[in-house]
């Protein structure tokens, strides 16, 4: 690059910025991705790994809203970690006060059928459960 540049008012010289002379403003740019929900307004209560699961779903979305936005909204769809569906389906129903013992006829419920109609308004990435919102 020239020491001179056209411009709209015709040759002008052109200041060189060195790194020197930054400021640090690379400290001011925005976070990209998960990274400018971590720093400092993760809730303490929250899994890092969950909020990860979270965003890794629907990152597209993610990158328009506010941090406090984006845990809002994980509060509000955060469902649990579970080993499978079907754990997910029996848990969900015993918090809703379905007592289900292990009896007759109880026990003959097709959790796997009830988990695969339940994962129509949830989603799960990383054994971490979200309710669709």
């Amino acid at each position: 690059m020239s020491e001179y540049e056209y411009g709209e008012l015709g040759l002008a010289p052109v200041a060189s910025v060195s790194a020197a002379e930054n400021d640090g403003d690379d400290e001011d740019e925005v976070l990209e991705g998960y990274d400018r929900f971590r720093e400092d307004c993760r809730p303490s209560y929250v899994d890092e790994s969950a909020g990860e699961a979270f965003y890794d779903n629907q990152p597209w979305y993610f990158d328009t809203v506010e941090p406090s936005e984006f845990w809002d909204d994980f509060n509000e769809a955060y469902a649990g970690q579970f080993s499978s569906d079907q754990d997910f389906a029996q848990d969900l129903s015993e918090q809703m006060g379905d007592e289900i013992p292990d009896t007759w006829p109880q026990r003959y419920i097709d959790w796997e059928q009830a988990a695969r109609e339940l994962m129509y308004d949830y989603f799960e990435s990383g054994g971490y459960y979200f309710r669709n919102i």
